[in-house]
């Protein structure tokens, strides 16, 4: 079961925020959810959930997906039901709440929507919040296909509970056959308690050749990415993307 919830909250005072303010924002959940299921969160390993902000103007968007059933029970719900404000007390700022709004779909429905179906072999992927990678302990600020595509079936693999994807060989059909054809990036930094993440942010196209049931599992992942987010860091504000029609608009 996959859950995004949105929650739009008004910026009176008009300060300049980051991207980064995301991990402040992760505090708060973390002190508005079950302290005993907090606690599981923080073990190591990848997270049955990913969070980001988006910043226009006055009015600030924070996004929360969950990746399983109970995820969703245990972080959504309570956001959901008891959210009325954010006070992000190092900011010494209080957000209100405007609008939440919450969507729902199970992983049969994304399978038969994207896997089941004749996806398009051009894929739109925009990073909207600063992504990068960690390989052999560094860090990757670049959009390597490789790197793309495990840790979108890492993810997918650890949250599905019927559904296997990863193996090398597939792994190497998938970045075989696929090319980035199109561009539009700039690097940036994440700040995380006093470090900066190197990464990026932007615009990729990909191209998808091989059979269709090869496009199909492409599609299937980056669909799954806009919740689970790509690469590190994903559950304090990195790696948020949305997949694009042509021209720019969300798929």
């Amino acid at each position: 079961m996959l859950g995004k919830l949105e929650v739009t909250l008004e910026n009176k005072d008009n300060d300049r925020l980051s991207y980064s303010i995301s991990t402040l924002f992760h505090g708060a959940m973390m002190e508005m959810i079950d302290t005993q299921y907090g606690e599981t969160l923080h073990r190591d390993g990848l997270k049955p959930y990913s969070q980001h902000i988006e910043i226009e103007n006055n009015i600030v968007k924070w996004v929360i997906n969950t990746l399983s059933q109970e995820a969703r029970n245990k972080i959504i719900n309570p956001l959901l039901d008891n959210l009325q404000s954010i006070n992000l007390k190092h900011k010494d700022l209080i957000l209100k709440v405007i609008e939440k709004n919450v969507r729902i779909k199970t992983y049969d429905q994304l399978l038969n929507e994207k896997y089941f179906s004749d996806g398009n072999r051009y894929i739109n992927v925009q990073f909207t919040t600063p992504t990068a990678f960690k390989s052999q302990d560094m860090y990757v600020f670049f959009p390597e296909l490789r790197l793309i595509y495990q840790s979108l079936m890492n993810k997918y693999d650890n949250s599905s509970m019927d559904t296997s994807i990863y193996s090398k060989e597939v792994l190497e059909h998938l970045v075989n056959n696929s090319n980035i054809t199109k561009y539009q990036l700039k690097s940036t930094v994440f700040h995380l308690e006093g470090v900066k993440i190197p990464s990026f942010i932007g615009q990729i196209t990909i191209k998808i050749n091989g059979p269709q049931a090869m496009v199909n599992l492409a599609n299937l992942l980056f669909a799954y990415g806009e919740y689970s987010g790509i690469g590190i860091k994903s559950a304090i504000g990195m790696g948020s993307i949305r997949i694009l029609e042509k021209g720019g608009r969300p798929n």
